[in-house]
């Protein structure tokens, strides 16, 4: 871990230096509300995990960076032991290791079934360059998401959920293809 007294700059890390000096990531679920007190003892572990830890959000999902693979598996542990994940939209109630496990599980078949639907309808390219063409014209995160959302709405009215449609193309092509996938920013700075 750190050594006492050591100096700490958090400041601004694209995405692609996150991935590469944080390479441990942690999800939790995050549809419902947390307390501030909940908020709080997150935040306290992580530091007392890695000072220097990175976070983020994206399609319902926060996601914590570590930079050695036994912090993230104590952040893991943190967050099921102390019922952080939250499964209900706007709700705090908190979810059992029993629940949260079985929506990991409804979670990786509903990511299979949404890109098999992307393949079929020849969307998913079309759906993550319309992601990477606002990121490229300078919006945030969420409003590319809108607009890739936007994109899966107009292909298939039949969809119920778009943002997670789109979520899920554009996190595949993250995963995927990251180093393609963060040139979309003015003068091919990486994000």
């Amino acid at each position: 871990m750190e050594r006492p007294g050591e100096r700490v700059c958090r400041g601004y890390l694209s995405s692609t230096n996150v991935a590469f000096l944080y390479p441990n990531k942690v999800a939790r679920i995050a549809r419902g509300k947390l307390t501030y007190a909940d908020r709080g003892r997150i935040n306290e572990c992580a530091a007392r995990i890695d000072a220097q830890w990175r976070g983020g959000s994206f399609n319902g999902l926060e996601y914590f960076h570590f930079r050695f693979p036994e912090q993230g598996a104590i952040m893991a542990a943190f967050l099921l032991k102390e019922r952080l994940h939250r499964l209900v939209a706007d709700s705090t109630l908190a979810a059992t290791p029993e629940d949260i496990e079985a929506e990991w599980q409804r979670m990786a078949e509903q990511r299979e079934t949404i890109l098999a639907w992307a393949r079929v309808n020849k969307a998913l390219i079309e759906i993550v360059q319309t992601y990477r063409f606002e990121r490229r014209q300078g919006a945030y995160s969420s409003t590319a998401h809108t607009a890739a959302a936007k994109l899966v709405e107009q292909i298939d009215r039949s969809v119920a959920d778009p943002m997670t449609y789109a979520g899920v193309c554009i996190e595949w092509a993250e995963r995927e293809h990251r180093q393609w996938f963060w040139r979309c920013a003015p003068d091919h700075q990486v994000l």
